[in-house]
């Protein structure tokens, strides 16, 4: 089916978020490089120092022995030693380490992004899965981090004026669309929806029973996982119509084409996806 066909490409933006979201990472890895390639650079210095300043004595010995016009001049043939500054070395390779760190790291978050096969972004939802994306759903912050304003910043800059929407507004935006979508069709009267996906959490049972208090004239199931339980997949049957909660980050993308097949060839008609 076309809606089934994978779709490879990578949104640069999503994945520039992506990566600034992992600024405590990637601060974390700039310093550890910095003190590393600093602190490696000093002692090599005061090592290559210490060669020096016993190249400079065999020389003056050399000189004092052979007692010669030439030989005491003899420098002139091999220069004059110069000794480094080791703190200013020292400074200087740390800043190169700070950046070969951050290179590193972000080039490490950038094969995680397109490698894990996780859902990233709703960009391009509906090609990529073959269903409507009913709802955005912010993440619940539970506990308050350090320097937590960046995330913030972060998060403004990414979601744009939907960031100032509450995240219980932002569930009840979803509910208000899965009901438009189980009226959709005048002439299929969808009874009983199964909540189904392939993660579980906190967050998403606020979102079922958000909907399911929402939308009275339906009869909506706990939420199942019918990947991975053969006892739901089983009451899938009992249901007409379906609706999936994932998670971004943590939904696998193929998890998420498998559970929607499984559905459809069933006869059951699948509502679209809220995404938290």
């Amino acid at each position: 089916m076309e809606g089934n066909q994978e779709i490879y490409e990578i949104n640069l933006i999503d994945l520039m978020f992506y990566c600034l979201k992992k600024w405590r990472w990637i601060v974390v890895f700039v310093i550890l490089f910095a003190i590393v390639s600093g602190a490696y650079k000093y002692q090599e210095t005061i090592t290559d120092n210490q060669i020096k300043k016993e190249e400079q004595l065999r020389r003056v010995r050399q000189s004092v022995t052979e007692q010669t016009e030439e030989e005491t001049g003899g420098e002139t043939g091999s220069g004059p030693i110069v000794f480094e500054d080791p703190v200013s070395s020292a400074i200087s390779f740390a800043a190169i380490g700070m950046i070969g760190g951050a290179c590193l790291v972000c080039l490490i978050f950038c094969m995680c992004y397109t490698m894990g096969g996780k859902l990233r972004s709703e960009s391009g939802f509906q090609e990529k899965f073959g269903m409507p994306l009913l709802g955005v759903v912010r993440k619940s912050e539970t506990k308050k981090k350090l320097f937590g304003f960046v995330d913030h910043w972060i998060r403004r800059m990414e979601e744009g004026p939907y960031a100032k929407i509450p995240r219980k507004e932002q569930i009840k935006i979803a509910a208000v669309n899965v009901q438009a979508a189980l009226h959709k069709d005048k002439e299929e009267k969808i009874k009983r929806v199964m909540l189904a996906g392939t993660v579980v959490g906190d967050d998403v049972m606020e979102i079922c029973e958000t909907i399911a208090e929402d939308i009275g004239n339906v009869t909506f199931s706990p939420y199942r996982q019918i990947v991975f339980h053969a006892a739901a997949l089983k009451k899938l049957e009992y249901y007409e119509g379906i609706l999936f909660i994932e998670k971004r980050g943590e939904s696998c993308e193929r998890l998420i084409r498998q559970e929607k097949e499984l559905a459809e060839n069933r006869g059951i008609k699948v509502l679209g996806m809220v995404l938290c």
